[in-house]
């Protein structure tokens, strides 16, 4: 086990914080009213960054905790992305700020500012009294609010933590609070252990490459030896990737990948990481797409040993381009539901094959290779 951490730890230059309570969770029936019970029963703080909060039914339910907890005293911030967040409600904003919620906008589109425009924060951090955390793929819109059995319906992993793991993403908040608001703010103590599970928090920034998040993905797909299984919501690898992901499967690893089909919520990204498959595919590499709904789960199993998941996606803006962040686990059992949520999730996804890749027309093919041509900025 503790080999395991050590190869994690050496991918992000990073620490596992051990004594943490860790609860997987499936879908908005799951995540929405865990967020919620957490935000109600705060304290003293409620620390949140989400990329998106559209204009929804489950958004003004967040709204409405928030705004209660902070006239109840409860120093209560709420960081948003300028531009996953452009569609919130101008009412909920005034009712919000009204109520005491601090308000941020991360790198709002302003004359000047432009020349980071293109890097957002992805992260989905909720971190309530310093000791609480939530964190994985969702947003805060009514399109993740359910069971994720159809379209309109996502289906998504989002994470509970409790315990010392929970200071690094609080410091991940901070970080984009800072640089939001120039406010610098108070490091919480550590916070006490509360279960048996380690946990190792990556935070990526657009920077020197290779970026952390790119040093732990390359790292999980070298360091795999017998199972290698990834969901990602988007799937546009790089040359590197791809030549990674099937020198994997040359040396016998088991590589099954899980993304989105024709459901997906962006074709154009659907379009370049389809340009990807036939190298992919012979090389070994098995290719599925989901066909209930949009999946938005990002998260990779390696060896049935350890996992990584969060906020992002096997894709270059993910990679390279966003502020991103992913909590890693070496437990047995939480890997063995996430291994067991991605067999469940293959049941209702079709196999890409070569043969049916060799009937695509001329004009899926100009399609992919136009939209591969941008895959830089995917």
């Amino acid at each position: 086990m503790k080999n395991h951490q050590k190869q994690f730890e050496s991918f992000s230059a990073g620490e596992f914080r051990d004594g943490n309570q860790l609860t997987v969770l499936q879908n908005g029936e799951e995540i929405f009213p865990a967020m919620l019970e957490a935000i109600r029963n705060a304290q003293t703080s409620v620390e949140f960054v989400t990329y998106v909060y559209w204009h929804s039914k489950i958004a003004t339910q967040f709204a409405d905790a928030l705004c209660e907890r902070a006239r109840a005293g409860v120093a209560v911030r709420l960081l948003i992305d300028a531009i996953g967040g452009a569609i919130m409600s101008t009412r909920t904003v005034g009712a919000l700020e009204q109520a005491g919620v601090k308000i941020a906008w991360f790198r709002p589109l302003r004359f000047g500012h432009l020349r980071r425009a293109n890097n957002r924060t992805h992260r989905k951090i909720l971190i309530v009294d310093s000791n609480l955390g939530f964190t994985g793929g969702v947003g805060i819109a009514d399109e993740w609010d359910g069971d994720g059995s159809g379209p309109g319906n996502w289906r998504e992993t989002h994470c509970r933590i409790v315990g010392p793991a929970c200071l690094d993403m609080v410091l991940g908040f901070h970080e984009n609070w800072l640089e939001a608001t120039g406010e610098q703010l108070p490091l919480p103590k550590l916070p006490d252990p509360a279960g048996s599970i380690a946990i190792l928090t990556t935070l990526s920034s657009n920077g020197p490459r290779p970026t952390p998040m790119e040093r732990l993905f390359e790292g999980a797909i070298a360091a795999a030896a017998t199972r290698l299984w990834i969901t990602t919501a988007y799937f546009v690898p790089s040359p590197e990737l791809v030549k990674a992901l099937a020198a994997a499967a040359a040396r016998g690893v088991d590589v099954r990948i899980l993304t989105n089909g024709s459901r997906t919520n962006h074709k154009f990204t659907l379009h370049a990481g389809r340009a990807r498959y036939d190298d992919l595919i012979a090389g070994g590499v098995k290719m599925f797409e989901y066909q209930r709904t949009v999946i938005h789960v990002k998260v990779i199993t390696v060896d049935g040993h350890w996992a990584t998941t969060g906020s992002t996606n096997l894709d270059y803006r993910s990679l390279v381009l966003n502020d991103e962040m992913n909590i890693s686990v070496v437990d047995q059992d939480i890997i063995a539901t996430l291994d067991e949520h991605f067999s469940h999730d293959l049941k209702d996804s079709k196999e890409i094959s070569l043969a049916s890749r060799q009937h695509l027309s001329w004009f899926q093919r100009v399609l992919e290779a136009s939209s591969s041509a941008f895959s830089k900025q995917l």
